[in-house]
């Protein structure tokens, strides 16, 4: 072959290289995209619940419901009482099956209410199901233990067997219980139960002196004792006795005082639920529960303020109401930009 042929040739493949090179190139650069076609149709259908205002909804200026087309509004009146009932301030028709429960709370400040549920009750008066809303200053849709206690000032004026225990029963010794005081306060030792509910009046010890905290620990420790033995109280016996005397035995002014107010609030907290040897009847607060077609329900909501409260203050909690008709499940809305 002629150098002229060879050159030709070299020529021809350097061409037929770079053609391909740039043919791959646009390949490899360009966006294939296949398009197909999907169609939504949205349909009306009616609402599976719909609100009205309850049989005491309206009493103003303690309590006003206004339902709307896609919920409700609920003006309250709140003091420093231990617990507000609203009763049936809202109606709930059901018109599909619905799987209900609270999503999505949010709460402005100042905080003003502690515990909050909605009462999901029936014509007949019954409670079908507890929705907390609050629980502890914070919004949470999540399900709480319905716990019972008594005050102090309900074991003093009730004396005897029952409702106290059969175990520590008004007439048992406080050093027998609650043994750091044979070593520490050794006066209150000999004291019954019941009398250390009168303390610190009518105990031996100034309450100026480390024992005169103690008298007051002893005062919400057997009122917490009694509702340990005899209700669904959050601690146990062996609890209540165990914190008592570590707490004389620390010969902290301090630690006894701080389980001292512990005590006490639980003492309080629960006293609405106060029904010594019986299983407090309602039920526990869940995160959701069924609402049968055709049924008309009442809802009732319970507030437990904190305290103290200032006139003139407000506190706006929003919240939804969620409906699932589809599924067994608690689905929280994702959260909505601004």
């Amino acid at each position: 072959m002629s150098t002229e042929k060879i050159g030709k040739l070299k020529h021809k493949i350097a061409l037929i290289t770079i053609l391909a090179t740039l043919a791959l190139s646009v390949l490899v650069l360009a966006d294939v995209i296949y398009y197909y076609r999907g169609v939504i149709t949205a349909q009306v259908s009616p609402p599976p619940i719909s609100f009205f205002q309850g049989p005491n909804g309206y009493a103003p200026p303690y309590v006003v419901a206004t339902p709307t087309s896609t919920g409700f509004n609920l003006v309250i009146q709140i003091t420093n009482a231990s617990y507000i009932y609203y009763y049936e301030v809202l109606g709930l028709n059901v018109y599909s099956w619905c799987w209900l429960y609270v999503t999505n709370v949010t709460a402005t400040t100042p905080t003003l209410i502690s515990n909050m549920w909605l009462y999901i009750q029936t014509p007949q008066n019954q409670t079908y199901c507890i929705l907390p809303v609050i629980y502890q200053s914070a919004p949470t849709p999540l399900p709480m233990p319905t716990y019972q206690s008594c005050t102090a000032g309900y074991w003093k004026t009730h004396t005897t067997v029952p409702p106290w225990s059969s175990q520590y029963p008004p007439s048992a010794t406080l050093g027998s219980v609650f043994t750091a005081l044979n070593t520490y306060c050794t006066e209150l030792s000999s004291y019954t139960l019941l009398q250390a509910l009168s303390f610190p009046s009518q105990g031996p010890y100034k309450t100026s002196t480390y024992c005169g905290k103690v008298e007051l620990l002893l005062v919400q420790a057997v009122a917490a004792l009694e509702n340990s033995l005899t209700m669904n109280y959050p601690l146990t016996p062996s609890q209540v006795i165990t914190m008592v005397n570590n707490a004389i035995s620390s010969n902290s002014t301090t630690t006894v005082m701080n389980l001292q107010n512990y005590l006490n609030n639980l003492n309080e907290e629960y006293s609405y639920a106060c029904s010594p040897g019986t299983v407090y009847p309602s039920i526990s607060p869940t995160s959701s529960c069924v609402l049968q077609p055709g049924t008309t329900y009442y809802i009732s909501v319970l507030v437990q303020p904190i305290t103290p409260l200032q006139n003139g203050q407000s506190e706006t909690i929003s919240l939804y109401l969620a409906c699932n008709v589809v599924g067994n499940e608690s689905i929280p809305l994702p959260p909505v930009g601004g």
